[in-house]
Parts: C-alpha cells; structure tokens; sequence
C-alpha cells in the first residue's frame, strides 16, 4: 500500500470518528483544569458552569488534587445554596455525577468552610435537544457519500 493510500485511509477514521461524536454525551471536568479544588476567588465556579451548557446524559467529572479533601453536596433550594446550609445527603468520594433530568441543580463541597470560599456552583440542565436524532440518522448518508469520493480519489 502506498503512503499516500494509508494517509488517505488515517484520514478517513479521524473523520469519521470526529463525525460520530455528535449526540453523545459530554462530560465536563468541573472546574477545568483547575479542577474540584478551592479556589482563589468566590465566583471562579459560577463563572466556570455559567460558560457551559448542560445537557440531560451528560457528566461532571469531580477531581481534586491528591493533597485536598472535599465532599459533594447537593443542595435541594436556591436559598440553602446561598446560605451554604450542609445537605443531609453528602457525597464524600465521587467522581462523577450523572446528569438525568431536566432541572436546575446545585453542587457545594461540604468541607470546612470551602462552600463560604466560593467552592459552589448551580446549573440548568437543559433536555436533549430534539434534533439531535435527526442529525445522528444523517450521517450514515453522509459517511457514504465521503467514502465513495475519497474511494474514487485514491482508487483511480
């Protein structure tokens, strides 16, 4: 086979992995980077989920560093989220957490004093989106139709 018949074929699977990645659900490493770690200023989490949209199925990923110890818990009202009242229900070494239904959802660590410390966040899940089906039943049209061209190209 040719380098150029091998490059042709790598391209094609990078294509259609990117392709098939569409509908599927996403998973959002909490904090970025940084991180499920305490942070430097009080609004660094509300600022991280207010520039995500969160889908039902999708996933937060909850790690910290090796050195820090925190909880997850699950405030039931907007107003026990302000206040950072401890939730009865507290995960202590989760690391991801499950989307399932549409609804607003509040996420605080119960350690010491870091929910006062701003290590607290609220989100919307939004349902999945409707068309997204449509899409994913597209692409199989799609995919063939890249798989004849690039057949044509490097075959003849």
């Amino acid at each position: 086979m040719s380098t150029t018949t091998i490059s042709s074929f790598a391209f094609f699977f990078l294509l259609l992995g990117v392709l098939l990645h569409v509908g599927v659900a996403v998973e959002h490493k909490v904090g970025g980077n940084f991180g499920w770690n305490l942070p430097s200023t009080p609004t660094f989490f509300s600022d991280w989920a207010s520039n995500r949209t969160f889908f039902v199925d999708d996933k937060l990923i909850f790690e910290s560093r090796s050195n820090e110890v925190h909880s997850i818990g699950q405030p039931i009202s907007q107003a026990d989220f302000d206040g950072c009242v401890n939730p009865s229900f507290v995960f202590r070494k989760v690391q991801f957490i499950s989307l399932s239904q549409p609804m607003r959802r509040y996420f605080m660590s119960t350690f010491g004093d870091d929910c006062e410390a701003g290590m607290k966040f609220a989100i919307n899940i939004l349902p999945k989106p409707r068309n997204s089906a449509a899409k994913v039943g597209a692409w199989p049209m799609l995919l063939f139709s890249i798989a004849t061209i690039m057949a044509n190209l490097f075959m003849f």
